[in-house]
Parts: C-alpha cells; structure tokens; sequence
C-alpha cells in the first residue's frame, strides 16, 4: 500500500481540486477565454497544447520504463503529474465549450465522448497507481486499452475540429 501523505500525493490532490475549481469557473464564465490567439480559440490551443503533451508523453512513458527501470518512480512521477496537468487544461477547454454550446451535447460530438474516455483514464490510473482496487490487474488493462481507445477517438475529433472530416 502505498503512502497517501506523500508530497507527490498532495500535488495529485492539489491538480485534481484545481482541475474541479477551474473548469467550474470556466463553464460559468466562457467569455472570459473566448479570444482569438492566431486562428484559434485560446481555448482550444490550450486543449491542443494539452493533447500534444499526451500524446507525446505516453509513448515516452512507455519506452523509458523499459529503458531505465532504475529511474521509474521519476518516470511515473513525470508521467502522473504532467498528465494530471493536462487533464486539467483539456478539463477547462471542454467545460468552455460546453458552456458555449449550452445544451447543444449533439455539437459537442466526440468531444463529449473523448472527454470521458480521459475521466476513464485519470481514475484508473489513480486506482492503479494508489493500489486502492480489488481488481489491480484488470484496472490495469482497461487503463491500457481505453488510451489505444482514446489516441483513436481524439485523432476523430482533431479532424473534426480542423474540417477534414
């Protein structure tokens, strides 16, 4: 079992109640991140941004736990926080949008979807870095399997997002 009053653990604390806090501000006051930054949205370059980190991020994850398994807690470290990071960039550029949109879920589309594939993601990996499960193993394949899931949908809803589909 491992230590809940670690510092790394307050740090996961203090992303997920800022990633609550902010993406309520964000549902409630939309406008105040819908300017333009080139072509885009800030908004959305902050869900592009975070997106690029993810998709980046794991796959380096991977290699380098194979690679340098004497570093790997600084790995899951690096891995945990960052992605917590940009959970909760993706977390404010969705309730923007839902915000915006206002009742319109059938526009949201695979945002929607892809938005809670991430939620899916995020507590399996805390339950399985945490080991506060009864199933560890199988917390651990659908951890694996819904980020194969998520690299296809997010890959749809880019598309979308840039009109080629």
């Amino acid at each position: 079992m491992k230590n809940y009053l670690s510092l790394e653990s307050g740090f996961v604390v203090v992303l997920l109640l800022a990633t609550i806090i902010l993406s309520i501000f964000s549902f409630f006051f939309w406008y105040d991140l819908t300017f333009f930054v080139g072509y885009y949205l800030f908004i959305h370059w902050l869900g592009l941004i975070a997106t690029l980190f993810i998709v980046v991020s794991i796959p380096v994850h991977f290699i380098l736990k194979r690679l340098q398994s004497r570093n790997y807690k600084q790995i899951l470290r690096f891995h945990t926080l960052g992605n917590l990071s940009a959970f909760m960039l993706i977390s404010i550029h969705f309730t923007q949008n839902v915000g915006r949109l206002a009742g319109s879920i059938q526009r949201l589309g695979m945002g929607f979807f892809l938005y809670l594939i991430l939620i899916l993601i995020v507590a399996t990996g805390i339950l399985n870095y945490y080991q506060i499960n009864k199933y560890p193993k199988s917390i651990r394949v659908i951890h694996k399997y819904t980020v194969i899931v998520f690299y296809l949908v997010m890959t749809i809803h880019l598309l979308q997002g840039f009109n080629i589909l």
